[in-house]
C-alpha cells in the first residue's frame, strides 16, 4: 500500500492541475488568444489532469501479490496446499461414489471416461499426502501413513479395472475402501492424544 504522503501529494497535483484548467480568464485575455492556443492550453492541461488520475487510481488499485492468488493457486504455502487437494479429492470422491451407487443407468459412456481421469486426479492425491506426511514425526504413524499412500495409489490402479467395464458395485466398493484410506491417513495426521 502506498504512503500517505504519497497520496496527499498526488491528490494535490491532481486538484493544482485541474483547477489551473478550468480557472476563469477575462474576456480581454481571452479575446488577445486565438482559438487554436486556448484549445491546446486546455487539452494539455486536461490530457495532465486525466493521466494523474489515471496513474494514481492503478496505483490504489493494483492489489498485492498475495492477496491477487486464490486458494490452491499458490496462495497458500506447501503442505497446506497439498492438505486443502486432498481435502477436496476426498470429498470428490464420494460424491462420485453416491452419483455411481445411486443412479447407475443415468450414467453415460463420457461420464464414465470422467471417472476414469477423476482416478488419476486421485492417484496424484497420493503424491500431495506424501509431502503431507513428511511432517508426522512419531515414526509408527509416519510408517502407517506411507502405507495408506501406497495401498491408495494401487487401489485407485485397481479401479480402473471396473470403470472400464462400467462395473457400478466393483467400483463403488474400491471407492469405499478409498474413502477409508484417506479417513486412515487423516486419522494418522493428528497429534492429540486419545485421553483426552
Amino acid at each position: 500500500m502506498k504512503s500517505p504522503s504519497t497520496l496527499i501529494a498526488l491528490t494535490a497535483l491532481c486538484q493544482s492541475a485541474s483547477t489551473l484548467a478550468f480557472a476563469p480568464t477575462s474576456t480581454g485575455e481571452r479575446a488577445s488568444r486565438t482559438r487554436c492556443e486556448a484549445s491546446r492550453r486546455d487539452f494539455l492541461s486536461t490530457a495532465v489532469t486525466t493521466a494523474g488520475i489515471a496513474a494514481s487510481s492503478v496505483t490504489l488499485l493494483t492489489p498485492l501479490p498475495g492477496a491477487a492468488k486464490g486458494l490452491g493457486e499458490g496462495g497458500l504455502p506447501d503442505g497446506a496446499a497439498q492438505f486443502s487437494r486432498v481435502i477436496k479429492v476426498k470429498a470428490q470422491l464420494k460424491s462420485v461414489a453416491k452419483r455411481v451407487a445411486e443412479q447407475p443407468d443415468d450414467i453415460t459412456k463420457e461420464e464414465w471416461d470422467k471417472i476414469d481421469d477423476f482416478l488419476r486426479t486421485v492417484y496424484s492425491a497420493g503424491n500431495d499426502m506424501k509431502v503431507i506426511s513428511k511432517g508426522i514425526f512419531d515414526p509408527s504413524k509416519k510408517e502407517k501413513a506411507d502405507e495408506d499412500i501406497k495401498l491408495l495409489q494401487k487401489v485407485v490402479q485397481a479401479a480402473q479395472k471396473p470403470v472400464a467395464q462400467k462395473d457400478v458395485k466393483g467400483f463403488s466398493a474400491i471407492a469405499a475402501k478409498a474413502d477409508g484410506l484417506f479417513d486412515d491417513f487423516l486419522d494418522q495426521l493428528r497429534d492429540v492424544p486419545d485421553e483426552l
